[in-house]
């Protein structure tokens, strides 16, 4: 039998009566670990979106953020960011240049406030012992594992030791896994899935094309939600600018690709270039004011009320 599922532009959210008299009295902020972030909503950890310099801002701006694991100091970064006041959100991979990683900052006496696992399939057994590893030595991070795309991976990773846990494999615009693998799932039922199956917080990665994704997300269960094309091409974003007929791009790879790799094996990621958009202060708003939209087509103050719409899926 072949189950039909469903992406989030197949479905949309059934207006509820409106209870404020202005959007900006809808509240975006979401509580997650020990902190309470102004948006449930945080750019991809790719070394095309996002550097040292793009996690200070989203910091400065009480946003999540999480930095890649590509070439990073991660000693050195969790310092600077402590030094300066400000929370330390790292990604670590499962190799051994990951223990030594976590060496190092447990030699120099410093804890990252969130830890991400990042790898394109969690649920596995490397995964599993990296995971345990990083709850034993690091017992104060908020420990994120992903990335996963079915319930039962989801209880294994909670049952690991997550705090939360990233779904979504193959969605994102840069992925070509579906392509190279023929393995996808659409983000709708991912996230009803996944979100379900847990009681720790679920990260909805991947599949954002437009700004209302990010409500229908948070509509089927996910507390956070990741994007990576959407923070893309801005001044602050991480990525090479290129000029091509007078106009200017980015350049936007995925963490699989040959450009972050630096060598043509085992690609599951491509290239584009995302038209230079400026400085990104401006998305931001704009993000939080669609946002407290929706609250208020969802009848409430609170990202809470978005758990309650009814959800319909329409024919394209």
């Amino acid at each position: 039998m072949i189950k039909t599922e469903r992406n989030y532009g197949d479905v949309y959210l059934v207006p509820q009566k409106t209870i404020v008299d202005s959007r900006k009295e809808c509240d975006t902020s979401v509580q997650f670990g020990e902190r309470r972030f102004a948006m449930p909503l945080y750019a991809a950890n790719m070394k095309s979106v996002v550097d040292s310099e793009t996690c200070e801002l989203f910091a400065r701006r009480n946003w999540f953020y999480t930095m890649h694991r590509f070439n990073v100091d991660v000693v050195g970064f969790v310092q600077s960011m402590h030094d300066k006041g400000l929370y330390a959100s790292i990604s670590v991979g499962v190799n051994d240049d990951t223990l030594q990683q976590l060496a190092a900052l447990k030699a120099a006496g410093l804890s990252p406030d969130y830890i991400t696992l990042d790898i394109a399939n969690a649920w596995c057994s490397k995964a599993e012992r990296m995971l345990r590893h990083i709850k034993a030595e690091f017992p104060h991070s908020f420990l994120i594992g992903g990335n996963i795309a079915t319930a039962a991976a989801a209880r294994d990773l909670q049952a690991w030791g997550c705090d939360a846990i990233k779904a979504g494999i193959a969605g994102g615009r840069v992925c070509i896994t579906k392509n190279k693998t023929g393995f996808h799932r659409p983000m709708v039922d991912t996230v009803l899935d996944c979100a379900a199956a847990i009681s720790i917080p679920l990260i909805a990665d991947g599949g954002i094309v437009e700004h209302g994704d990010i409500a229908k997300a948070l509509a089927c269960g996910a507390t956070m939600v990741m994007a990576g094309s959407l923070f893309a091409g801005y001044d602050e974003s991480a990525g090479e600018i290129v000029e091509i007929g007078g106009k200017h791009y980015k350049e936007y790879f995925g963490s699989a690709s040959q450009f972050n790799k630096g060598e043509y094996k085992n690609v599951e990621g491509k290239k584009i270039l995302v038209e230079y958009k400026g400085s990104i202060g401006r998305l931001l708003n704009e993000l939080q004011e669609d946002l407290q939209s929706s609250i208020s087509y969802a009848g409430g103050t609170t990202l809470a009320a978005l758990r309650e719409v009814q959800m319909i899926e329409v024919a394209r």
